[in-house]
């Protein structure tokens, strides 16, 4: 039995009751402690050395890796990712005032009444309870995004957010009416935001004959693209979208265009904003 294939597969931890069941002997165990294949983390626990550290974190407290740490992990995009390792407790992990304050010191804590079961010393919360709980930390807009991300990818629902119950009543509302699983990208969603905050139609993903699809258009009038991070590495891209670009404005189409950064970044300019201006100046 090969100690170290029995961890990897368990994600990377595992508690020796789990490496036992799996066939493992205590003296494997040991010799691959000794030899460095593995390492001990705790008693009873142990994890190989590239092992995510906020799987370890996890645990070690006996939890499960949540909120934006598990959305990380699943691939969902996050506005403003988190340094701090967010993980799930039962409310009565420990009744030490000082086991409390250490797994504070180390990680973001949620207690919730119960674990789902799963194998494992550890496990990571699925997407949409992690997304539900991530009300709790995310404004609205890195909620938002998270959810785009999450719809986009087909690791949630719609009925799954409307079904959210950590997440109070007025966002889950909010949520419903502004997520869209056609987003692909962060910039997108905050550049759609903007606009329909400002009371304009979108139609993201549409597509214009001779020209593809483009990111949005905005009352039937104006076309918003916005470029991905990599895009400005790639010369050819670059060119590609300025031909776009002018055969949209050809066709009476005017494009306003976004690098990802400056959306996301703070001081972002208001998409909206310049939209209306573009289009009172076309009296439109």
């Amino acid at each position: 039995m090969d100690v170290r294939q029995v961890i990897e597969h368990a994600g990377g931890v595992c508690r020796t009751s789990d490496l036992l069941r799996e066939g493992a002997s205590e003296r494997a165990i040991a010799t691959a402690v000794v030899n460095g294949s593995i390492r001990r983390v705790s008693r009873g626990l142990y994890a190989v050395h590239d092992a995510d550290p906020a799987l370890v974190i996890a645990a070690s407290l006996g939890g499960a890796l949540a909120c934006v740490s598990a959305l990380s992990r699943h691939g969902v995009l996050l506005l403003h990712p988190r340094r701090a390792p967010h993980v799930a407790v039962v409310n009565g992990f420990s009744r030490s005032t000082r086991a409390r304050r250490r797994a504070a010191s180390v990680a973001q804590i949620h207690y919730c009444s119960a674990l789902p079961p799963m194998r494992g010393p550890a496990h990571v919360q699925d997407v949409a309870t992690a997304l539900d709980l991530a009300g709790r930390c995310l404004d609205r807009r890195e909620h938002l995004v998270a959810v785009d991300s999450a719809l986009h990818q087909g690791l949630v629902r719609p009925d799954q957010v409307a079904g959210f119950t950590l997440t109070s009543r007025e966002r889950r509302s909010w949520l419903m009416a502004h997520a869209d699983p056609r987003a692909e990208s962060i910039g997108e969603t905050l550049a759609r935001l903007d606009v329909v905050e400002r009371g304009l139609a979108v139609h993201p993903q549409r597509y214009i004959r001779q020209v593809g699809r483009v990111d949005m258009v905005v009352e039937d009038s104006v076309v918003v693209e916005v470029d991905g991070r990599a895009h400005h590495t790639d010369p050819e891209a670059f060119i590609r979208d300025r031909r776009r670009d002018r055969r949209l404005e050809s066709s009476g189409l005017p494009v306003l265009r976004y690098a990802h950064r400056e959306l996301v970044e703070p001081g972002a300019p208001h998409v909206g904003d310049a939209v209306i201006s573009l289009l009172r100046s076309r009296g439109t």
